[in-house]
């Protein structure tokens, strides 16, 4: 099987955002207590990437912007887990 090339300077813009959401999630929320907290965090933006996944009002774009958004936080929650627990 061959792996498509992966393009690095996008991979790094992904991880830098990742990282300015958790550097705003730390500022505006608590740190993460316990693993379960984490988990239901992360569920939580799960499910709000999800909803706007089923959605179908918005145009083509904006739809896409709305889950890119939603990952973002996604990612972001999980390198929180990462940073305060473990």
């Amino acid at each position: 099987m061959m792996w498509a090339a992966v393009n690095r300077s996008k991979v790094d813009k992904i991880a830098a955002e990742f990282v300015a959401e958790m550097l705003k999630a730390t500022e505006k929320f608590p740190s993460i207590t316990t693993e379960h907290e984490g988990y239901a965090i992360i569920l939580e933006e799960m499910e709000e990437m999800w909803e706007n996944i089923k959605l179908n009002q918005y145009k083509h774009e904006d739809r896409k912007k709305m889950i890119r958004k939603e990952a973002i936080q996604v990612g972001a929650m999980v390198l929180r887990l990462i940073y305060d627990l473990l």
